[in-house]
């Protein structure tokens, strides 16, 4: 099971908010004669692929094309716009991911227009959440997106960006769990822990900010995808340096997490 591939899109959201009004959708299909083509944007190779990384082209996945949600609050104290991936095909498996990215952006927006938003004031602006999606690995066995969510509060100095991801098996259409790819945590975690402090910290030097003690699973698995190269783990804005950072991410080598990866999981195809 090799897996390569990549196909990028800017990201979108279907959502269910009680209080959305004026809601505009636009969606956007990768087949259909009577419809506008989608504007896809190709994620280019690694300039520099991690050691050990040998991707190997195999058969694309399914097509993934895009929905695009805008909305309004009733008082306009904020604003949502998130482009949403969308899954093509009419399977079971196909509508489980569909139905987890769905719920996953909802939590996204529900998060951001529950959390008591000021009203607009003077010449201030509303409130808003932009959202949006690119495709880390499309193959005919896993679909790995990532997801970029910036939100701005009235009244703030600058946005905040928050990195997130979601990771499928394309057969049955299950949402993998990061810990799924190990033999076991005591492995991973030690490997997972040196290999991205050396590139953080060489990526954000003096102003990474790395947490003390022991480093938990809940530190990796917030915003990671499958790529060719290896497993790429991202994290929100000021999560591990300043404002400034932005949200930085770091790649582990498939040669160098190899020997925790379970060989029949998930992940096993790619060290073979």
């Amino acid at each position: 099971m090799g897996m390569v591939g990549s196909r990028s899109a800017r990201f979108g959201v279907l959502a269910s908010v009680a209080l959305f009004v004026a809601v505009t959708v636009a969606t956007a299909s990768c087949r259909g004669s009577n419809a506008t083509p989608p504007i896809i944007y190709i994620t280019p190779a690694p300039a520099t692929p991690a050691p050990g990384a040998t991707p190997t082209p195999v058969p694309p996945g399914p097509d993934i094309s895009s929905a695009v949600i805008s909305a309004t609050a009733p008082d306009s104290r904020w604003t949502v716009t998130f482009k949403k991936p969308v899954i093509g095909g009419d399977s079971a498996a196909v509508a489980k991911m569909n139905d987890a990215i769905t719920a996953k952006v909802n939590d996204y927006i529900n998060a951001f227009t529950s959390h008591g938003l000021p009203a607009v004031t003077g010449n201030q602006g509303p409130s808003t959440l932009d959202g949006d999606f690119t495709i880390a690995l499309d193959s005919a066995e896993l679909i790995s997106l990532r997801f970029s969510v910036l939100t701005y509060v009235t009244g703030a100095a600058t946005t905040v960006g928050e990195a997130g991801s979601i990771n499928f098996t394309v057969k049955t259409g299950a949402t993998i769990v990061l810990s799924n790819l190990f033999t076991s945590s005591a492995v991973a975690l030690p490997i997972l822990t040196s290999k991205t402090r050396a590139s953080l910290s060489a990526l954000l030097g003096p102003d990474l900010s790395w947490p003390g003690g022991s480093i938990p699973m809940s530190f990796f698995d917030k915003a990671w995808v499958f790529t060719p190269a290896g497993l790429e783990f991202s994290w929100s804005q000021e999560a591990i340096g300043s404002h400034a950072a932005g949200m930085p991410s770091a790649t582990v080598a498939w040669a160098d997490i190899k020997p925790a990866i379970k060989a029949d999981g998930p992940a096993g195809g790619f060290i073979h």
